[in-house]
């Protein structure tokens, strides 16, 4: 009789299936979050915009979920319409009218069934019945950023299933956000541009203002321009700080205009409950109104208490966005004659017409600080791709009995690979090749320091004897603790130079072309192939290693996984292919990964040539399998050849 408790053969077979599915889930999601980060850093860098990416998008989330139709949608508010920026099957379709009411309606959802199509929102996809029978649209998803409507995905059928799990319904979830974020990213892009233009039309009304581009002085210029324009005695600018709910004080005329500051709590008023003007309205209460509601607003002197019993009147100052970027007040309109008149209505629409030039002005200012910050970054980016030239070897030294080549190619203006090939005093060779996590500055500072500290070991940590002006071999037991020491060495200067994510995959050999003995320590790195000239093949440092270097402070390595080295004898013909995980995880437009057996295949068929020509065969080889897939990583080859 069979044991229920003991799996059968069918349950070992649904357990593997389960695994296989997980295990391919796994690997799309690896990889949908790769394209989705190149995308981001794409639109980031201004070389791109979300309309020019909403096809790959697209492909991104069908791939990830194994759908094989649907279409991204993105709002217009301003035209109250969606417009199909990306669809599969690729169709033109015209742009769809949507309500206001039915945007709010949207929002409400975060999924919305083709089957269960809510009362709501009836009308609306009705409109859109072209668009759904077309993509056979099953599934809708709204793209949103908090209460921002931003656009929808439709979905097909999903293949093999009926509807989407749980958990990948959460991962739906997670690609609309990075969506949403491309398009929020791209239309502030676009306000950019367009703000260019409103403020050369701008130009005339408020010449000075606008030319003034630090933040400072932009706050003063408006303050002094308001009180000009409105024959006013005093005026004042405030700014929001949004998130702690506050006004926030920037200039006063005359600097006196508030006088004891620490009454008035540092001059920053809190505006975040909604308020009600009373009728003996102070000026805190006129102006927490006007951030609430938006509009203009009065106050008496009798009750002004802030500014000095002055007659006041106050304007919101609109940002591109509908929000409120601060207060303009101005306060004592003087007539001819030295008397203080009453703020009219035409001196309202006159002011808070100017307000709206001032929101330019003062946004302008901050739009140059972030050029500038971003100018500096790329200042900086610069640095590093300088830094990373100088560690990449130019030319590769002549070792003798031996032929080398390198290649190096990284994904964007700084990588995080590196190689080099070091002659030591002895005569001997040491050959490295790492891969730092992450990119930019960091990394590249980071793969100098790792640089700078193997070059001292090297020099200091002499690997062989000399005697009587001979050299002896070394005591292979002596080169594997020499070499373990070094590498706890680095991993100590890495670990106190670096963060809690930045390491560095680092694989070492130390070649003696005298009895052509390679002497080898892994720390977490791709294991370089040997392949012999009988096209037998083995992986250097598979077994033997240790663990990526600024992981882990020396004191927790010895409990995870010690620095151990191990040797092996060449011979003539012999290849030992160095390389990084930007060979191996190549991804096609398949989705297919590269990995070790092509790597395997593609050495054993050029290994006979000379070392150039495997480095040339082996990079055509990554590169016709990439296609025209984006790259995935830095690419980084070191081939070495016993002749």
């Amino acid at each position: 009789m069979k044991d229920p408790s003991k799996p059968t053969s069918e349950d070992s077979l649904q357990a593997d299936k389960t695994q296989n599915t997980a295990e391919q889930t796994m690997e799309r999601l690896i990889f949908s979050l790769s394209e989705l980060e190149h995308l981001g850093q794409t639109v980031i860098s201004g070389h791109s915009n979300f309309n020019h990416s909403s096809k790959t998008y697209l492909r991104i989330t069908l791939g990830t979920l194994q759908v094989t139709r649907g279409t991204i949608l993105r709002y217009h508010p301003t035209r109250q319409n969606l417009e199909v920026v990306a669809s599969a099957p690729d169709a033109v379709f015209s742009p769809l009218a949507v309500e206001p009411d039915e945007v709010a309606n949207l929002l409400q959802h975060p999924f919305i069934e083709r089957a269960a199509i809510p009362e709501s929102l009836e009308q609306f996809f009705t409109r859109s019945a072209k668009l759904i029978e077309t993509i056979d649209v099953h599934l809708w998803v709204p793209l949103k950023i908090q209460d921002e409507f931003l656009g929808l995905i439709g979905l097909g059928k999903f293949l093999g299933r009926e509807a989407l799990e749980a958990w990948e319904k959460e991962l739906l979830t997670t690609l609309a956000h990075q969506i949403s974020i491309a398009i929020a990213y791209s239309q502030m892009v676009e306000g950019i541009q367009s703000e260019k233009f409103r403020l050369f039309m701008l130009a005339e009304s408020a010449p000075q203002i606008c030319q003034l581009l630090q933040p400072e002085a932009a706050a003063e210029q408006v303050v002094h321009q308001a009180v000009s324009l409105l024959d006013a005695n005093a005026g004042a600018l405030m700014l929001t700080r949004p998130e702690q709910q506050q006004l926030e004080m920037h200039f006063t005329f005359p600097e006196t205009l508030v006088e004891d500051i620490e009454e008035h709590n540092g001059l920053v008023i809190p505006y975040g409950e909604e308020v009600s003007v009373p009728p003996e309205a102070t000026s805190a209460d006129v102006l927490k109104s006007v951030v609430n509601e938006g509009i203009p607003g009065h106050c008496p002197p009798k009750s002004d208490t802030l500014f000095g019993g002055k007659n006041l009147m106050a304007v919101p100052i609109p940002g591109r966005d509908g929000d409120v970027l601060g207060v303009l007040v101005v306060g004592d309109k003087e007539e001819r004659g030295g008397s203080i008149a009453p703020f009219t209505d035409e001196d309202e629409i006159l002011l808070d017409s100017f307000a709206k030039q001032a929101g330019v002005a003062i946004e302008n200012a901050h739009l140059h600080q972030e050029a500038l910050e971003a100018r500096q970054l790329q200042a900086e980016m610069e640095e590093a791709r300088k830094i990373q030239v100088n560690l990449i070897p130019d030319m590769l030294p002549d070792i003798p009995g031996y032929e080398i080549a390198g290649h190096y190619e990284p994904r964007g203006p700084v990588g995080g690979d590196y190689y080099d090939c070091i002659a030591l005093s002895t005569g001997y060779w040491g050959l490295a090749i790492a891969d730092v996590s992450g990119k930019g500055m960091q990394a590249a500072l980071l793969m100098a320091t790792l640089r700078a500290g193997l070059i001292s070991e090297l020099s200091r940590g002499d690997t062989t004897v000399v005697e009587n002006g001979e050299q002896d071999t070394p005591d292979p037991a002596v080169l594997y603790t020499e070499l373990a020491e070094m590498a706890l060495t680095l991993n100590s200067l890495l670990y106190a130079s670096g963060t809690e994510e930045k390491y560095a995959t680092f694989f070492y050999s130390h070649l003696n072309p005298e009895t052509d003995i390679l002497t080898t320590l892994n720390a977490g790195h791709n294991p370089p192939l040997l392949v012999r000239a009988d096209g037998t093949y083995k992986w250097l440092g598979e077994e033997v290693g240790g663990i990526p270097l600024g992981m882990f402070p020396n004191d927790m390595v010895a409990n995870i996984a010690d620095y151990e080295a191990e040797h092996v004898q060449l011979a003539s013909g012999d290849v030992v292919v160095y390389y990084t995980d930007g060979v191996t995880e190549t991804v096609n437009i398949e989705d297919e990964y590269y990995e070790e057996d092509r790597l395997v295949e593609a050495s054993k068929a050029c290994k006979d040539s000379g070392a150039e020509a495997i480095r040339k065969y082996l990079h055509d080889s990554v590169m016709g399998f990439q296609g025209e897939a984006d790259q995935f990583d830095d690419l980084t080859l070191l081939i070495l050849r016993k002749q």
